[in-house]
Formats: C-alpha cells, structure tokens, sequence
C-alpha cells in the first residue's frame, strides 16, 4: 500500500481514537444525562443522591414526566414526622429512573433513594430537619421545596397523647390508658380539623390547624395518632423541634399500687421551675375547663418537674390527668364517648385561652 492509501487509514483511525476518548470523557462528566444514568441507574432500588450535587436548579427536588403520565398523579405523603417523604409515581416503566434522571439543588435533603413496587416507582426522602415540602407542577415537570413549618403558622402547639404501642399505661377493669388519651385526642383533633386551613390539607393526617382571632394560624402537631410506640424522649424533642408555643399532654390518673380505690378527679402538672409562671397558668387554665364541662373533682394544680416530660420542655408544658382509671365509676365515665368529646372541647378551650 503507497503513502496515499496509507494516509486515510491513518486518519480514520486518530478519527477513531479521538470519539473514543471524547465518549469516555463525556460519561464520565456528564453526569445527570440520560446516557449516564443508563450506566448508573441498572437496578430496581438504590440512591439518587448523585445526581443532585452541584446542581444550580431552583428547585429542591425537580421529576420530568413521560408525555403520557400527568405530573398531578404524583403523590405525596409524610412518613415520619415531617423528616421522611414519600413520593410515588404510578404506573412507570422501571426505565424510568434512566430515562428521566431527576434533577434539583438538593438544599435541606440528607437521602434520597428509589425503588420499583410493581408498577409503580417510590421515592424516600428524608430531610435535614423537619420541614414541609411544597408540590407544584407545570405541563411535564414536578417541582418539590421545602418550608419551615414556623413559616405556615403564628402559633404551633404539640398536642400529646400519653402511652401507646407496647406502652399501655395504667391499666384497670380491663381498660388501658392508651386507649383512652388517644380517642380523646382523636376528638380533640376533630374539633380543630373542621377550621383547618389550606395551606396544610397534605399534611392533614397528621397535624391540623386553625385560625383564632387576635392570634393568628395556629398548628397543632400529634406526637401519635394511632397506637405506636413513643418514648418519652422522643415527646419532648418533637416539641423542641417544632420549637412549640405550648405543649400539653393527656395522661390518665391510677393509685400507687394499681388497685382500685374511691380516689377521682382531675389533676394538672406543671413545670415550677417555669420563672415566668406561664407554665402554671396554662395548667391552672386546664383545671378551671376540665371542671367546667366535665363537672369533675378538683385535685389540683401540682409541681411535676420531678416528670422528665415537664423539667425539660422549653415552652409552657402541662400535663392533665383526666381521671383515675383506678376508680370504677370514673373509668366508666373515662370510657365513655360523650365524656371523652367534652374532655377534648375543655382541653381546646383550654388552649385556646392560653394563646
């Protein structure tokens, strides 16, 4: 072969050699492209996070949809606390993921995994801190951002229900106490549901709000709402966390030993270490409800700062015993529908007097 043949061999070949090395470089930086995430996104579960480093986007967390698939089918939901997200796409080839990489700033988000459940793709999201994720979408795109949930309201309150889960409280005649500070809880909830305001109807399974005159939008946040296990630990960093105006938590009374006994009525615990006596008013503001729409006896007002829940909360926190369950004839009132919806209305009346 003579040089002039010999001559486009060779270029064809540096030809070669340069698109060879030119695919390998733009793999290996272009991440977020679609032929990038055919390499990296091969399995059914694993991590996004990858690709939201050193994004400029403007938004949090942003999903591209196919032409068929609506982005408002796009569901959202809070699994715990207000730090874990779930977010489920439905009915999406498992390519997806590959396809449609997602992309986002990644502000404020600590994990963010994906897995196939059936047909449709889930995402894991949990956060930083406790925040709200606000959903918007356009033609093709969703859009995910985060709030603060002090941004939403004027006032937040922790709402708490004693016991729960493997933790039944006292127990007398058959009836626990977790069930009974949870079903007044529930009433409680159901009260302030029917004022809730829109700006969280996603969040509505799990916290509730309502607007009061010359406070504003409060929130109140539920330690449980359904019978699981909270340590006490757990209570009073929920509250901390939310950074909580007030914090009242419903328990129910029983004698030392357990033993049924003719003592009834109603107490309320605050925090005396409390210099600015506001905890001890908000407890004494429960008192004076609980007796007005119960017509309960009066046990009084009581130092608790020896309750771990009450010597180390940072808002005005009370704790309010219903009544003995360890008396046969209050606990029957205890378990009583009626009784249980006038405790729920005193405690909110109680609430809102306080704020």
């Amino acid at each position: 072969m003579g040089r002039t043949e010999k001559f486009p061999v060779r270029l064809i070949s540096c030809l070669l050699v340069i698109f060879s090395v030119l695919g390998v470089w733009l793999l290996w930086t272009k991440q977020g492209t679609n032929l990038m995430a055919r390499t990296r996104v091969t399995k059914k579960s694993g991590s996004l996070m990858s690709y939201l480093k050193g994004s400029d986007k403007a938004h949090s967390l942003e999903l591209t949809m196919p032409g068929r698939h609506s982005p408002s089918s796009v569901k959202l939901s809070s699994e715990k606390m207000y730090t874990t997200y779930r977010i489920t796409i439905p009915d999406i080839p498992a390519s997806y993921f590959a396809d449609f990489p997602v992309t986002g700033n990644g502000h404020d988000i600590k994990n963010l995994r994906y897995a196939m459940k059936g047909k449709d793709a889930v995402l894991t999201l949990t956060t930083t801190k406790p925040l709200f994720i606000e959903k918007k979408n356009d033609s093709c795109h969703v859009f995910f951002d985060f709030r603060n949930p002090k941004d939403y309201f004027d006032k937040i309150v922790v709402i708490d229900a004693a016991a729960g889960g493997k933790d039944s409280g006292a127990v007398a005649g058959g009836v626990k106490e977790k069930d009974l500070t949870l079903s007044i809880i529930k009433k409680f909830k159901y009260l302030t549901d029917k004022k809730s305001v829109k700006e969280v109807k996603d969040y509505g399974s799990t916290l509730t709000s309502m607007k009061l005159d010359g406070v504003g939008t409060v929130g109140f946040f539920y330690t449980r709402l359904s019978d699981k296990t909270v340590t006490t630990k757990d209570r009073i960093e929920f509250a901390k966390t939310f950074d909580a105006d007030l914090l009242l938590s419903v328990h129910m009374n029983s004698t030392a030993s357990g033993r049924e006994s003719s003592i009834n009525g109603a107490q309320v615990l605050y925090r005396a270490a409390d210099r600015t006596g506001e905890s001890k008013h908000f407890a004494e503001t429960i008192m004076d409800e609980l007796k007005q729409h119960l017509r309960c006896s009066d046990r009084g007002v009581i130092a608790g700062d020896e309750d771990y829940m009450i010597s180390t909360a940072e808002m005005p926190a009370a704790i309010a015993d219903i009544g003995f369950i360890t008396n046969s004839t209050e606990r029957k009132k205890l378990a009583d529908e009626d009784y249980q919806q006038k405790a729920a209305e005193a405690l909110l009346d109680a609430v809102k007097e306080e704020l």
